[in-house]
């Protein structure tokens, strides 16, 4: 069954203002074992991982290590992993260490086409070696995030892992955000956030937050105008999207 982004119309419409519960629902019984949940252990991740869990929703969960993350990131990986019993964590990683691609092409980090190398192999590549094992990917990206996230849909296509991409948080705010982990104490939260980091990537291109600063300007602060390293398809500029999915799927998503 071949899926465009027309073909998703009447899904978005269907759900939209629907709460993230509902739209993790509609993913766990349309996908079953074919769909999994995304998370780099920030707040926005971990709060969708515990919407899901509490649900009694069982996913695998993909999280990317990258071989140069904070300690306090994978402390986050492993205590989600510990007290979220429906979710399986899947540590997906680099073919090299770090160590050894610095050594065998320098460090890459430095420019700005380095940086977009040094991405690819070390999150883009780890994610695609799941293609073909799922084919709907969960994601906590929000529009509130501003930036080419203020367009993230409820729904869209990965055409790389050809995949669905749902975001179920699209629509929530940060106040949103903030109120949920309030009210839900048991929720993880990357000790990271409490130090001036609001997002998180690998620690030599990610730096604290002044108040006073865009919520992203801590992420490859040495690199003019890089915001995103381009493991999300939302972040990147793209042309049409196709992709294909087996026909059993043709009543959830066109219905």
């Amino acid at each position: 069954m071949r899926i465009t982004d027309d073909d998703l119309r009447g899904l978005k419409e269907r759900f939209a203002g629907a709460p993230p519960p509902a739209i993790l629902r509609f993913a766990h019984e349309t996908f079953g074992a074919r769909a999994a949940l995304l998370s780099s252990m920030q707040v926005a991740g971990t709060v969708m991982c515990h919407m899901a869990d509490r649900a009694g929703l069982v996913f695998d969960l993909l999280f990317v290590d990258t071989g140069v993350l904070h300690t306090q990131t994978l402390a986050t990986r492993d205590e989600l992993a510990r007290t979220h019993p429906n979710l399986r964590v899947i540590t997906l990683s680099p073919s090299r260490s770090f160590a050894r691609q610095t050594a065998d092409e320098g460090i890459l980090y430095l420019t700005r086409e380095g940086q977009e190398r040094c991405c690819d192999l070390r999150k883009t590549a780890p994610l695609l070696e799941a293609r073909g094992r799922y084919d709907a990917l969960v994601g906590a990206l929000r529009r509130d995030e501003g930036g080419a996230r203020a367009a993230v849909p409820l729904f869209g296509l990965d055409p790389a892992m050809n995949a669905l991409r749902i975001h179920p948080l699209a629509s929530f705010t940060q106040a949103e955000l903030d109120a949920y982990v309030a009210a839900h104490p048991d929720v993880i939260v990357n000790p990271l956030h409490a130090m001036g980091f609001p997002t998180i990537g690998c620690f030599p291109c990610t730096t604290p937050v002044r108040p006073d600063e865009p919520e992203r300007a801590g992420r490859w602060r040495h690199l003019a105008g890089v915001d995103y390293c381009g493991i999300n398809p939302v972040d990147r500029a793209a042309g049409p999207a196709v992709v294909e999915l087996d026909d059993s799927y043709a009543e959830g998503l066109r219905g």
